[in-house]
């Protein structure tokens, strides 16, 4: 901007004086701020655009505290011999995303055909260094791989938990240093209920996600959901928007680090949660609206009580509904496979349960899940 201009301003300003101060203003928000704060309303006049600045912050922080740690995974290429440009990793050839979780090379992905032994991999990071996978660990429960390279002083990110999450919070999706995806929280206890098997769950399997608003690619599963905070708050476990929360998986990890292996507790139960069911007969349901409901279906091939199981063995039934585990109640806030996965196998729980309208009591010990 040249000095006449801003003579001209200065000038006119003095001349009008407080009288015409407007007239300065317009002359100075014309002149000195860029175009783009400003928008054009319906009647002609220009208005002030409003900016996001403080939250454009926000996410280029949270941005840049995770995506240095997060990864790729690609087929192993097998024909070396096909020349320097056949062994490029092409963004359509992408299995997944993970992020690291330990400085020396633990990770985290999502999707079982990671843990297949047929299928071999390479993990490439956030600065392009690639790696073959030494160990690959698959947690039932979740669903999400574990991996292992041969790597050290790796950057981290923290970790976040899902009880901190709010309904239509806003989160971002690193895909890598140099782009995101921006979206927020639309459902914080998602269940898919397509068909009459969906409705069964099982004391042994996180079937309960965070749901996104917006849908990603397939090749961008496993890739971590952050909060302005810059914590990782899930792993994307699917290209529909379904975020395995952080507090499902991490117990898991733990028990690899500490055993070297998944160690989870194991109960034996099939059952439908009547938080996330409607139209269930009140013969059925006992006139609960919460609760764990151990039910049996021929033609699905389910059964409630799987055999010698320590649910069992405390001589629990079909039709009995669970209603608390200690004094944890089974609501759609924390259905029966997030309470018991807090325990560990050989803890003893006491279970209240219904049935036939009548409450009663059981004592289980939790074996190991193998």
């Amino acid at each position: 901007m040249s000095t006449n201009i801003y003579l001209k301003i200065i000038i006119l300003t003095v001349i009008f004086g407080l009288g015409a101060g407007v007239v300065g203003q317009l002359l100075v928000d014309a002149y000195l701020l860029p175009a783009e704060n400003f928008i054009e309303g319906t009647d002609g006049r220009i208005n002030k655009k409003i900016t996001t600045t403080e939250e454009t912050q926000k996410i280029t922080e949270a941005h840049d505290a995770v995506a240095p740690a997060v990864f790729e995974i690609y087929p192993q290429k097998s024909n070396t011999s096909a020349g320097p440009l056949a062994q490029i990793n092409l963004a359509g050839d992408r299995i997944s995303l993970g992020v690291i979780l330990t400085s020396d090379g633990w990770l985290a992905s999502s999707g079982r055909a990671l843990a297949d032994p047929k299928n071999h991999y390479i993990v490439v990071t956030a600065d392009h260094k690639i790696f073959s996978p030494k160990q690959i660990i698959l947690d039932e429960a979740t669903e999400i791989v574990f991996l292992k390279i041969d790597a050290q002083n790796l950057p981290t990110p923290k970790l976040g938990a899902y009880e901190n999450l709010s309904l239509g919070e806003k989160v971002i999706v690193p895909l890598d240093k140099q782009s995101l995806v921006t979206t927020q929280i639309k459902n914080l206890a998602y269940a898919e209920s397509n068909a009459p098997k969906d409705l069964f769950r099982s004391s042994e399997k996180f079937l309960k996600y965070i749901l996104l608003e917006n849908q990603l690619a397939p090749g961008e599963t496993g890739t971590p959901v952050v909060n302005y905070n810059g914590e990782v708050v899930g792993l994307l476990s699917n290209s529909r928007g379904n975020v395995v929360p952080t507090d499902f998986w991490q117990p898991a990890f733990l028990s690899i680090l500490k055993n070297k292996k998944i160690s989870r507790p194991y109960l034996g139960i099939r059952y439908i949660d009547l938080a996330q069911t409607s139209g269930i007969p009140e013969s059925l349901s006992q006139g609960e609206t919460a609760g764990a409901l151990i039910w049996s279906d021929q033609n699905l091939q389910t059964q409630g009580i799987a055999k010698n199981s320590p649910a069992a063995k405390a001589g629990l039934k079909n039709g009995d509904i669970i209603l608390k585990i200690n004094s944890e109640e089974v609501t759609l806030k924390k259905d029966l496979a997030e309470i018991v996965q807090d325990y560990n196998p050989g803890d003893e729980i006491n279970l209240l349960f219904l049935r036939n309208g009548k409450e009663e009591t059981a004592k289980i010990k939790l074996e190991e899940k193998l």
